[in-house]
């Protein structure tokens, strides 16, 4: 929710601290902020966060990082955020790799830079101290930050920005991660789960003032200020739901967009109260079967010994005692999908969860908190009939996996081959791959398509990642869903076939023509020639089922037909600017 602010309140006091209460007064070293431009696809950015987190733990109390997911590296994700965004652009003509950063808001620098500038930075004075405290309401969801300015000094600008950002550890999810021999394999391995997942820390959530602060006057040596600042927490931003226990509020105070002088981190204290921390989603049977489970927190100073909650038009009582600082998880019912389309939809339910009441010291207290978190996201189609698959791969084809799954039985019926990864320049769609699909059976099948990489499958110069077709009894096509291929690690499309087929799954590739070439003679008996205008460095065989029967690498410009039996096949070229392919007739 953006953004439920602003109470500010401003105090100037020149000479007199009589309202001052915990921002020093004396001269103080400059505290040091790391703000990383990272992302879930950036395989040397968890070198990055393991760099940056030594220099905390280096200058602890004095030293803090943000990760700021955006970029490139970053789309996609779920953990990208308007604030983080403007803040990446505002750098991005400096930005030329990543992991990269800025320290207190200097020039952009690689990983290797950051801790000695964070060590000249902590040489400096401060012609500012800054100092915070921060609490959350958990039923009203509000947090409230009040902040304090002590200027120790004199400084030639007129103006300063004072900045308050929220940033949410412990996010779990995926991430890339190359290995490193000083650091373990991978790095930052202390973060790597044993099933493979990764610890997010430090991460960026919002700017709770605007995100360039909120303008300061009037600077002049003892001058002290004041500010309050009110945020509503959403329950979830981007694709991360919010825990108040992971969160971080950091303050700090800049020149203009650039120059951090000073920063510091506001404790936060969680108001006292008994309420939903968390919704978890565990997805069954391959989509159709969800399992919500709540985790409740009590806050309070007495045990909570039964509560009650409501959730998807039901009330629920649990007798469960949640002794003080304590948290309580368990299930809610079973969500079945069991509704199909006509044709399509898109498919969204939320598990929205409130507490209405709850027993303390014997007595029953009433409660209004809830929490609501997506359950179930899918695309579903209906369609009779058969399908044709276009598969646009782009240069890293070793990276893409498609199937075609038993939503029931959540078993492959067809997978497609292992495909290679082309030396090319640039990310051509290099090559399409067209299948038809005819399941046996009709019922709920699943269309999953995969980038191990993380960043799908970038995009077909058609912006087609992939499209399918329904086929009728004449053979003729027609569009049922297109995708650009600009997804993360996967793209899931349903499709509720209506009626039974042959259940054969049959593949050719074909290639736009992105290389100009020519083969003669055709028909051939036994040396077909290639004619191109560019290097050819292989050269592939396929017949009409789609297996390749013939490969030659090199500088090929002719291949030997005489082994193939007589009938049509492909021949496919690989140059250093694309690929393309021709049918050509065998004698």
């Amino acid at each position: 929710m953006k953004k439920a602010l602003l109470s500010a309140a401003a105090m100037l006091l020149v000479g007199m601290l009589t309202a001052q209460t915990i921002v020093s007064t004396s001269v103080e070293k400059r505290n040091v902020l790391i703000e990383e431009f990272t992302g879930v696809g950036c395989g040397y950015c968890p070198d990055g966060h393991y760099r940056a987190n030594l220099i905390c733990e280096q200058y602890q109390d004095h030293a803090w990082a943000i990760n700021i997911h955006a970029g490139g590296y970053a789309s996609g994700s779920g953990y990208e955020t308007t604030d983080g965004d403007l803040i990446h652009n505002e750098y991005s003509s400096q930005i030329n790799g990543y992991p990269c950063g800025v320290v207190n808001r200097g020039n952009v620098q690689l990983r290797g830079d950051w801790a000695a500038t964070a060590a000249n930075v902590r040489s400096q004075d401060s012609p500012v101290n800054v100092a915070a405290t921060a609490t959350i309401d958990p039923v009203t969801r509000q947090l409230t930050v009040n902040v304090e300015v002590y200027y120790t000094g004199s400084q030639s600008a007129t103006s300063n920005f004072l900045n308050v950002a929220l940033v949410q550890n412990n996010i779990i999810g995926s991430q890339s991660n190359y290995g490193n021999q000083t650091q373990g394999s991978p790095y930052n391995a202390e973060y790597v789960l044993p099933d493979g997942s990764y610890r997010h820390m430090h991460m960026l959530r919002d700017m709770v003032t605007d995100p360039w602060g909120d303008q300061l006057t009037g600077l002049s040596a003892g001058t002290f200020m004041e500010r309050t600042y009110t945020y509503t927490i959403p329950s979830i931003i981007g694709a991360v739901p919010v825990v108040f226990e992971d969160l971080e509020v950091l303050v700090f105070i800049n020149e203009t967009h650039r120059n951090v002088i000073t920063a510091c981190e506001a404790p936060i204290t969680i108001l006292p109260g008994f309420f939903i921390s968390s919704i978890d989603i565990e997805e069954q049977d391959c989509g159709t079967t969800y399992q919500p489970s709540v985790t409740v927190a009590n806050t309070l100073t007495s045990p909570v010994t039964a509560f009650s909650i409501s959730y998807g038009g039901s009330n629920y009582d649990y007798i469960e005692t949640v002794p003080a600082g304590g948290t309580y998880t368990f299930d809610l019912p079973l969500y079945h999908v069991t509704d199909m389309p006509t044709f399509y939809t898109h498919l969204q339910v939320d598990a929205e969860v409130e507490i209405t009441s709850y027993t303390i010291d014997g007595n029953e207290e009433s409660s209004s908190c809830m929490l609501s978190q997506p359950m179930v996201d899918m695309e579903i189609y209906t369609t009779p009939g058969s399908f044709f698959l276009d598969m646009a791969i782009d240069k890293y084809g070793s990276e893409t996996k498609a199937y075609w799954v038993n939503q029931s039985t959540c078993t492959a019926l067809w997978t497609s081959p292992n495909y290679s990864s082309l030396n090319v320049t640039g990310l051509p769609a290099a090559r399409h791959y067209y299948y038809t699909i005819d399941p046996a059976e009709a019922g709920l099948y699943i269309l999953r398509v995969t980038d191990s990489y993380g960043d799908g499958m970038t995009y077909a110069s058609d912006n087609s990642g992939f499209r399918l077709f329904t086929v009728d009894a004449e053979g003729n096509r027609t569009l049922l869903l297109s995708n650009d291929g600009n997804f993360t690690y996967k793209a899931e499309y349903y499709i509720n076939v209506t009626s039974s087929g042959t259940g054969t799954y049959v593949g050719i590739e074909d290639a736009p023509a992105t290389v100009s070439f020519e083969v003669y003679p055709n028909p051939v008996s036994d040396q077909l020639n290639i004619e191109c205008s560019e290097a050819v460095s292989q050269v592939d065989i396929l017949d009409m089922a789609g297996r390749t029967v013939v490969t030659e690498h090199g500088n090929v410009n002719s291949v030997n037909t005489q082994a193939l039996s007589a009938g049509v096949y492909m021949l496919r070229v690989v140059t250093g600017s694309g690929v393309a392919t021709q049918k050509f007739v065998k004698e």
